[in-house]
C-alpha cells in the first residue's frame, strides 16, 4: 500500500512539474510574440513617398519638400528621389531591417546622400541624411495614397 501511495505522489509531482514547464514555455513564446508586435512594421516601400528635409544652417533652418519613388525589380529596391528646383537622383543600396530603413541617393553633383531612418507607429519614415558620414538634414516622409 505504501508503494502505491508513493507512486501516486510521484506521478502527481511529475504532472505538476510538466504542467509548470509547459505553461512557462507558452508564456515565453507569448512574450516574444508581443515584443515582435511592439516593433512597428515597415509598410511596403514600393510606391510614391513625399515629405520634408529640414536643413540646419548657421543662422536659420530651411525646410524643403522631398519626393521619393521606390521601385522593385528582381528583389532589389531602387528608384528616384527629387527635391524641386534642385534635381533628381537615383536611389540605391536599399536595406530594411525591421523598422530600420537605409538607402543612398545620388545627388546631382555626384555626391552620395546616405539616408538612415526608422518607421514610426504612424507608418512615416523619419531619420537623418548624411553626407560624408556627417548629418546634414533630418527627413520625414509618408507614403502617398495609391
Amino acid at each position: 500500500m505504501r508503494l502505491k501511495s508513493l507512486r501516486l505522489i510521484g506521478t502527481a509531482a511529475l504532472l505538476s512539474v510538466t504542467a509548470t514547464s509547459t505553461l512557462t514555455a507558452q508564456s515565453k513564446a507569448k512574450q516574444k510574440a508581443s515584443a515582435k508586435a511592439a516593433i512597428p512594421s515597415a509598410p511596403s516601400i514600393v510606391g510614391a513617398w513625399a515629405g520634408t528635409a529640414t536643413v540646419p544652417l548657421k543662422d536659420s533652418t530651411i525646410v524643403v519638400p522631398v519626393m521619393y519613388t521606390f521601385t522593385q525589380s528582381s528583389g532589389t529596391v531602387g528608384g528616384m528621389a527629387m527635391v524641386p528646383g534642385q534635381g533628381t537622383g537615383a536611389i540605391s543600396n536599399f536595406v530594411r531591417d525591421g523598422a530600420r530603413v537605409q538607402f543612398r541617393v545620388s545627388a546631382p553633383e555626384g555626391k552620395l546622400l546616405e539616408h538612415d531612418g526608422k518607421v514610426g507607429s504612424d507608418g512615416a519614415i523619419e531619420g537623418m541624411v548624411n553626407l560624408d558620414k556627417l548629418p546634414i538634414a533630418k527627413f520625414r516622409i509618408t507614403q502617398k495614397p495609391k
